[in-house]
């Protein structure tokens, strides 16, 4: 068989491609082994790779550096691409066309993400090069769709988690929908899907709770498909009785997105693994948990473990590693600040700028009402141990740059509070979901208009 080799020229550039991905891909439940941002942003990068080539043929070729837009990877550095290439090959997913329905005609399947793959180095230039393949019954589906979503990259790139991009997936498919719905599943559907966790490997809690499904994942995910894409996504929830039984999502457009996007987003961030071995993780251990785990959690419990070793009123960590993977592994560290690239249009000295007569000033200060209530209910729904590191954190991180009276109100009498409580959950809300922006505010109005 033709063996294609795809020249530097035809190798598609993360930052700025689209990609068509066909529905049958969208929705896919992993079967063994688990799906993690990073092997869907790197199955995404090689479908484009392979759409954009101008030659059929059974092989895809392109150069390491232009996959992960990262020009730290060079020949040396490859384990970590190498970790996920792996897990590719490995782990098997359900595809359909997107729903759990058994109508007529409709086709089932299973494979694995990609059917093989290989690292090459050019002995003369030095250049380091991917060569890989689709599993022949799905390839024509991948590379040639007939039903399809269209997908960002430079939008996946700001994504960091598996749930958030999984979501923006199945919710851009639906964009151009007349109803601006998508499908109607029960939660335990949707649970596998945008966890990328088999039910077989989740815990017990988490099949069997979905207030636990809604914390972990339907509202992190929520919050930052619409902070940083096109799309504004509202949840639905379908009830008999007290009980959730169904959910589904209200897809809306925005013009623009909600940050400000970089213009060189790396696939990768190999900062992680440095910051894990610093704290005493072996570097092969490092590369496996950031190949497992998502960034976001990396982040948090990084952050957590690092402030930490820092503080000075309590007692000496016996060890960072075992506080880092704890946090990890329970997801009780709480979420790290939006990073310094987004660029909020709206913050907490321009809402002081504008006057009380401002209809801006107005609306900002119902929006910070709603975030409160939205924040006081995501620290309801945590266990003691987290609301414990939450108001620790904000103790650490906000508390001094607050007014003498705050501080002491805070001391005496905490959450019973209400001046403190206001600050606690303002700083929880923009802990979580960032600063808002003029985009986040008209979402809201318009929201409003659709309740009144």
């Amino acid at each position: 068989m033709a063996t294609k080799r795809v020249k530097k020229t035809d190798v598609v550039s993360p930052s700025s491609a689209e990609l068509r991905k066909a529905v049958e891909a969208i929705a896919i439940q992993p079967k063994s082994g688990k799906i993690t941002l990073l092997t869907r942003k790197l199955f995404n990068v090689l479908l484009a790779v392979a759409q954009q080539a101008d030659e059929s043929g059974d092989t895809y070729r392109a150069l390491l550096s232009d996959i992960v837009a990262n020009s730290a990877f060079d020949s040396n550095d490859t384990a970590l691409v190498k970790e996920h290439l792996r897990r590719m090959v490995s782990v098997q997913v359900e595809w359909s066309q997107g729903t759990s329905s058994q109508k007529p005609g409709r086709k089932w399947g299973i494979s694995t993400l990609i059917a093989d793959a290989e690292i090459l180095e050019d002995p003369q230039t030095r250049r380091v090069w991917v060569e890989f393949s689709f599993a022949p019954k799905i390839k024509k589906k991948l590379l040639d769709p007939v039903q399809y979503a269209r997908l960002s990259l430079q939008f996946q790139s700001q994504l960091r988690s598996s749930a958030g991009l999984a979501l923006y997936e199945i919710c851009v498919r639906y964009l151009t929908n007349p109803s601006h719905l998508t499908m109607r599943e029960t939660w335990e559907w949707w649970r596998p899907i945008l966890s990328g966790t088999p039910d077989t490997e989740a815990g017990d809690e988490a099949k069997r709770e979905y207030k636990y499904f809604k914390r972990d994942y339907l509202r992190p995910a929520i919050a930052e498909v619409n902070a940083v894409t096109n799309i504004f996504v509202e949840l639905i929830e379908h009830r008999e009785g007290r009980r959730v039984a169904e959910i589904q999502f209200r897809v809306t457009e925005r013009k623009q997105p909600m940050l400000a996007l970089d213009e060189h987003p790396n696939v990768f961030d190999s900062t992680l693994v440095d910051r894990m071995v610093k704290i005493g993780i072996p570097l092969k251990e490092a590369q496996s948990l950031y190949a497992d785990s998502e960034e976001n959690r990396i982040r948090a419990a990084l952050q957590l473990t690092e402030q930490r070793l820092r503080s000075t009123s309590l007692p000496p960590v016996r060890s960072a590693a075992a506080l880092f993977k704890d946090a990890l592994k329970k997801g009780y560290a709480p979420p790290v600040e939006t990073p310094a690239g987004a660029t909020p249009a709206v913050g907490r000295s321009a809402a002081a700028a504008v006057t009380a007569d401002d209809p801006k000033a107005r609306l900002l200060d119902e929006y910070s009402a709603y975030r409160r209530k939205e924040a006081r209910a995501l620290y309801e729904e945590q266990g003691e141990m987290e609301r414990e590191l939450a108001r620790q954190s904000f103790e650490e991180d906000e508390l001094p740059v607050l007014g003498a009276h705050l501080r002491d109100d805070w001391r005496r009498r905490g959450l019973d509070s209400k001046l403190a409580d206001s600050a606690f959950f303002d700083w929880l809300a923009r802990k979580t979901w960032g600063e808002p922006t003029d985009g986040d505010l008209l979402a809201f109005t318009l929201s409003q208009s659709r309740a009144a």
